[in-house]
């Protein structure tokens, strides 16, 4: 995991599918994984099936969600989780779980490529992410 660091934010290189998803490599509990940047979630969240991978300890969640292509069913909630996007780690961090399937058969069948996760505007917003899609890089504010 390649960081740069300058102006108070810490920054690194993202991957831009040719569907616009943003793709970027982060340590869950300090496994690594590969996670989408969407900018339209509320919330960061794993996929259930990799839950055990990533030593995420789930706990039921009764409020409803959805995604932007369907109603999540079965959501799940688990707190006290680290994680490091751009070389800091956040700590005591809460993730929503739920099974990401629907989303990695499209992936993997247009792009070739199946995440782990999401990195939502709970941590974007937070730490005052910036985008550069030139560049490809995001990054984020350090000194909060």
């Amino acid at each position: 995991m390649q960081v740069e660091k300058g102006n108070n934010y810490l920054s690194k290189k993202i991957q831009i599918l040719k569907s616009g998803h943003l793709i970027t490599d982060c340590l869950v509990n300090g496994v690594s994984a590969k996670v989408i940047i969407d900018t339209g979630a509320s919330n960061s969240c794993i996929d259930s099936n990799s839950s055990e991978i990533f030593k995420v300890k789930v706990e039921n969640y009764d409020e409803q969600a959805s995604s932007a292509t369907e109603k999540i069913k079965n959501m799940f909630i688990s707190k006290n989780n680290s994680i490091d996007i751009v070389g800091f780690v956040i700590k005591n961090f809460k993730l929503f779980v739920f099974d990401m399937n629907h989303i990695n058969e499209t992936l993997e069948e247009n792009e070739c490529i199946k995440i782990d996760g999401i990195i939502g505007n709970d941590i974007l917003n937070t730490y005052e992410a910036i985008i550069n899609f030139k560049l490809k890089k995001i990054y984020l504010k350090l000194d909060l």
